[in-house]
């Protein structure tokens, strides 16, 4: 998927779902109001070179755990899904400062 717009509505969705899936309605809220305040980095991210594909590999890994029911390996997919997103951004931000400079 090449249109970054594309890819957040996907990604948007792909979350929810997840959110849905816990059948915690509290949760279900929270984690809205979570992902609403992240909405900027993941939009900002996923314009990063090759991070759409990253973000598709990483939600594949988060599905599989979640489908075997390794909590654990689900965890550290979605840890790893969030760090990758948050260094990108950084990385994203620092570009930016140094062209500005």
């Amino acid at each position: 998927m090449s249109d970054p717009q594309a890819l957040s509505r996907a990604n948007r969705r792909f979350h929810r779902q997840i959110h849905l899936a816990s059948h915690n309605r509290f949760l279900v809220q929270q984690l809205d109001l979570v992902h609403r305040s992240m909405a900027l980095l993941a939009s900002t991210s996923l314009s990063a070179e090759g991070r759409s594909k990253g973000t598709l590999d990483e939600h594949e890994a988060i599905v599989r755990a979640i489908e075997a029911g390794d909590e654990d390996a689900a965890d550290a997919a979605l840890r790893e899904h969030i760090s990758r997103a948050f260094m990108t951004r950084l990385r994203l931000d620092a570009a930016k400062v140094q062209a500005a400079e």
